[in-house]
């Protein structure tokens, strides 16, 4: 399944496109906190629009990417967004004029090389370091858009883009490789998103299994299917690969999530000590991991943290239940952070982006 986005609350005080100059006092405020911290806050169209940041990816210290979209509660037809990092402020990036619809997921293996996909309107972009392009779209069936739910690149010749059904049809999964699009079927046609260690070393979620969903592994050849009992029923969210012993991801069975371990031998369900479900997971450069998480009974979200001894402690962000961080990436080299999802306002919501850390 897709991962989840947090409801919209209507609380607090509207920001609107005016707010884009708060950011160099935000980003001065950085310069002296540690802790989460707002560094960034985008509103585009009207005050009751919900903007929000649904992913964020850093290749570097100096650069990163989030990106959105300017209206996720579908009262308009909405654009995406793209916030840039280039090592000292966040600042919009300009997009191709025309296209609609969110971006839902971005991989940056280098700062010149970005990839994003949208979610229900059929396209990729790329970054070659100067300006965003269409790198291939879609054609649209009349009846139910078809999803595009994770993208994982390694250069601008290698990329995969996933699109494993959720609340709509996938558009599939799709490879590009030898400067052409190709589509992937059989066991890897529904994976909804992906984590790799190299090429030729891929994990991934699928929703082809029911009730539950699956781990799949590429070897550079061929897709197989991770089986274990610990895996089972499960309905995933993300999945992290950091070594070859060292797998994680979350996911739920029934209403309790669940943090899943592999140590390169066997598969461990940890058990979570809150009512929430997981949208993103990222390591915190400490052998821990930072996740970011939503409540099952109300709207607040959380900064939550296991350390490398097993210890959980959580902050909600932000501080009242008024909008949410969606996604979590570790600053290459550092032990900090980069955060993005959305603050809401009387009417409408603000793509916002946190940071934790001095190098933030």
């Amino acid at each position: 399944m897709r991962p989840p986005r947090p409801a919209h609350v209507v609380i607090g005080s509207g920001l609107t496109a005016t707010a884009l100059a708060l950011t160099a006092g935000l980003t001065a405020q950085a310069a002296t906190s540690t802790g989460w911290r707002v560094v960034f806050r985008q509103h585009v169209g009207k005050a009751t629009v919900y903007n929000d940041l649904l992913r964020v990816a850093a290749p570097s210290k100096t650069s990163a990417w989030a990106v959105g979209g300017s209206d996720l509660s579908g009262s308009t037809a909405g654009a995406p967004l793209a916030e840039h990092w280039n090592g000292t402020k966040w600042q919009v990036s300009a997009l191709p004029g025309g296209l609609a619809g969110t971006l839902d997921a971005v991989s940056a293996p280098a700062g010149n090389d970005v990839w994003a996909v949208s979610g229900l309107t059929g396209y990729v972009l790329h970054w070659n370091g100067t300006t965003w392009a269409v790198a291939k779209k879609w054609k649209e069936p009349t009846s139910l858009p078809r999803e595009l739910s994770g993208v994982t690149a390694f250069s601008a010749a290698n990329v995969w883009v996933f699109g494993g059904p959720g609340a709509n049809p996938g558009l599939g999964t799709w490879h590009f490789t030898g400067g052409k699009w190709a589509k992937v079927t059989g066991l890897a046609g529904a994976i909804t998103n992906a984590s790799a260690l190299s090429p030729a070393n891929i994990w991934a979620l699928s929703s082809a299994s029911s009730p539950g969903d699956i781990v799949i592994h590429f070897n550079g050849t061929s897709w197989t299917h991770i089986a274990s009992p610990a895996l089972s029923g499960l309905n995933f969210q993300g999945i992290l690969a950091l070594g070859a012993k060292n797998i994680w991801a979350t996911g739920t069975l029934g209403q309790a999530a669940k943090l899943l371990h592999f140590n390169g031998t066997t598969w461990q369900r940890i058990t979570v000590p809150w009512k929430v479900y997981f949208s993103s997971l990222a390591p915190d450069g400490a052998g821990g991991l930072w996740l970011s998480a939503q409540s099952r009974s109300s709207n607040q979200t959380w900064a939550v943290h296991r350390s490398a001894a097993g210890a959980w402690t959580r902050q909600q962000l932000p501080p009242a239940a008024a909008g949410g961080l969606v996604a979590i990436t570790r600053i290459p080299g550092t032990t900090s952070m980069w955060g993005a999802g959305l603050i809401t306002g009387t009417s409408g919501a603000d793509a916002t982006i946190w940071g934790r850390g001095p190098a933030a």
